[in-house]
């Protein structure tokens, strides 16, 4: 039986465009056992993945830090050479991912030729071809894969997250109160400050749409580190609302996206959840760049500003014209054209 370690420990979005890669993998080699290295706060998104047997957390605090540096290593060197893979995908591309995939047995490790850091080349026995570097990070990863199997690249990205009927069940408790059905779920955070619109601005594109279409309600999503800002956003609200920030693990936030009609976001991790449960999706966007790592998905829309500074890639932005350049009644007829009302 062959096995195989996939290496992506993080981000959400990054975990999540992986997706695709490891079905392909798992199509292909049916019989195979297949591992997947990822920090602890996103193994319960890896968990979602039907062909995975086994994950390896990588705890990267804990090795960011001098005193408890030996432990977390040897942990790690453990779990990685408990197994012989017959191969070991770096889909990460940095060099940190490069010499954690070279501590495993085996003879095959590949990753990719165009990486983030050029250093991790040297490590890759194999070296796969992403194609364009103009491609979104799901096509680019599958690309990978394919040409790691020796197959022509497939045109369909197949996202695979059956549902989680525990996390079901307790997103139904959270709401058990709320009786409400047609759900849109709002998530204002982001991890840059620059990707962030202001709470306020949520609070009045969602007034508006109620206006309009008062059968829907809302759910503000975020976590616990971003409950000031969901209880911001439902200060402003003037409509029916449950604030579940920070009262969600992992699987519930995807079953409470899976639950809503729309997601309403920055460019954040719920937002490429939603794009794989196939949520339609209006997404907010300024310093970062769709085409790379936009919503993969035909359900969705992109609001960007019309400002020359667009795609500019900066962490933090003093000006903050991004937050202003786009009305709020924008945002109300994306939702209401993805919502075909």
């Amino acid at each position: 039986m062959k096995r195989f370690l996939i290496v992506k420990p993080s981000s959400l979005g990054d975990v999540i465009h992986a997706f695709p890669a490891v079905s392909l993998l798992a199509r292909h080699e049916p019989e195979a056992e297949i591992d997947w290295l990822v920090v602890p706060a996103f193994a319960p998104i890896v968990q979602y993945h039907p062909a995975i047997r086994k994950i390896i957390p990588f705890r990267r605090k804990e090795m960011g830090q001098i005193p408890r540096f030996p432990k977390a290593f040897a942990e790690l060197f453990s779990s990685i050479r408990r197994s012989r893979y017959d191969a070991v995908i770096d889909l990460q591309g940095l060099l940190r991912s490069a010499l954690i995939a070279r501590l495993a047995k085996t003879r095959t490790v590949a990753g990719p030729a165009a990486a983030r850091e050029w250093a991790s080349r040297i490590f890759y026995r194999e070296k796969l071809n992403a194609g364009e570097p103009a491609r979104h990070a799901v096509r680019k990863n599958l690309a990978m894969m394919a040409e790691f199997l020796g197959i022509p690249e497939p045109e369909d990205a197949v996202f695979e997250l059956p549902v989680n009927s525990a996390a079901t069940q307790k997103v139904g408790t959270l709401l058990r109160n709320f009786g409400k059905e047609k759900l849109i779920a709002l998530a204002p955070g982001a991890r840059w400050n620059s990707k962030q619109w202001p709470p306020e601005f949520f609070a009045e594109a969602l007034n508006l749409f109620y206006q309009s279409h008062p059968e829907y309600s809302f759910l503000i999503l975020g976590s616990p580190n971003e409950k000031a800002l969901g209880e911001e956003v439902r200060k402003h609200l003037r409509a029916p609302c449950v604030n579940l920030t920070g009262l969600t693990g992992m699987p519930e936030l995807v079953e409470a996206i899976r639950k809503s009609h729309l997601l309403l976001c920055n460019d954040s991790g719920p937002m490429h959840i939603a794009a794989a449960l196939g949520t339609p999706v209006t997404a907010l966007f300024g310093p970062t760049d769709p085409v790379l790592t936009g919503p993969f998905t035909r359900r969705a829309e992109i609001l960007t500003p019309d400002l020359p500074c667009l795609r500019c890639f900066k962490r933090e932005c003093a000006d903050g014209g991004c937050h202003r350049a786009i009305p709020a009644e924008n945002v109300k007829k994306s939702m209401e054209k993805l919502l075909a009302l």
